[in-house]
């Protein structure tokens, strides 16, 4: 059962740059990222709200359950709104591999922290010397990537440069997530509920934008105008299938091993997209430079991660 959930997961992982791809081309229809976020994340709730009615019989646990929780449990949503649309800004600015790679650098320095202070409740893990090892790979691997990378395409300029930091910080939000996710899993005994909630906060928080925003509000009538490939609309199911996926999975073998196991997948993922030159952008030779600084990295990340395990 644990090696069909972590594939799973690889699977999860492996579809995200597409997710980011999918609603990074919608946003092109539909002009602006808030809107097309919002439009991804109904798509998700409305899928989700099925799967909830279907294994829970009702879409909200009882008041009981939801007084019991710390107020930043009902976080996960508001993370994964600034996340997903930090991805569809990022998209066209970096690419399929460093809009996973720069948000995966941010995700393990803040889960690092996470586990080091013992944030949101968690047990603290004392930074090691294996962890700083780690993390001395993860950005090495990055930085041996991006300097193979401007060798082929010119020095990285100050916009490009803000946008990695912007992906860094994007990264945060997908470590803060699942904490506040896992602890709705658990207080409702129920993953798909979990996700259920933390869709619907996103997509409150993302339509009221819409609806106070004018330009966002003037751009409404595209999404009934809006024409294209089937899949142009698969986003939402995508990131529900991401999220509910990893609240099921991580009670089962752990956060370390499903987040090494993610990684993996993303990173594979991303490498498909830019190299195809898929969603309408040109084919990204990645070279033997390039590949050496994801084994760099993903080793950092293995190391972090076995030591959390272990520890």
């Amino acid at each position: 059962m644990g090696q069909y959930a972590l594939l799973l997961i690889l699977i999860s992982g492996l579809l995200n740059p597409i997710q980011t791809g999918v609603n990074s081309t919608l946003r092109g229809r539909l002009r602006t990222p808030i809107l097309s976020s919002t439009v991804s994340f109904i798509i998700g709730l409305t899928c989700l709200s099925i799967l909830t009615l279907a294994t829970c019989g009702r879409l909200f646990p009882e008041m009981e359950v939801q007084g019991q929780l710390p107020w930043w449990a009902w976080g996960g949503g508001v993370m994964g709104a600034i996340g997903l649309t930090g991805n569809i800004l990022l998209f066209p600015k970096l690419g399929g591999v460093l809009t996973v790679l720069f948000p995966m650098l941010g995700q393990i320095a803040m889960s690092v922290m996470i586990d080091s202070f013992g944030w949101f409740g968690t047990s603290a893990i004392p930074l090691d010397a294996g962890r700083i090892t780690g993390l001395c790979l993860v950005i090495g691997g990055l930085l041996l990537y991006m300097v193979d990378k401007n060798g082929q395409n010119g020095k990285m300029g100050r916009s490009a440069l803000l946008w990695s930091l912007g992906g860094i910080m994007s990264g945060f939000t997908f470590a803060i997530q699942p904490v506040m996710n896992g602890k709705l899993a658990v207080a409702f005994s129920s993953p798909i509920q979990s996700a259920f909630i933390s869709f619907l906060t996103s997509t409150a928080i993302l339509v009221t934008l819409v609806l106070l925003i004018p330009s966002e509000r003037h751009n409404i009538p595209l999404v009934r105008k809006t024409g294209g490939p089937w899949w142009l609309w698969t986003g939402g199911l995508i990131g529900a299938g991401y999220v509910a996926s990893f609240a099921l999975v991580t009670p089962m073998t752990g956060v370390g091993m499903v987040t090494l196991v993610g990684i993996l997948g993303m990173t594979a993922g991303g490498v498909i997209v830019d190299s195809r030159g898929m969603f309408g952008r040109d084919a990204r030779k990645i070279r033997p430079l390039q590949y050496l600084g994801l084994v760099l990295l993903l080793s950092g990340v293995v190391l972090i991660k076995a030591t959390e395990i272990s520890g």
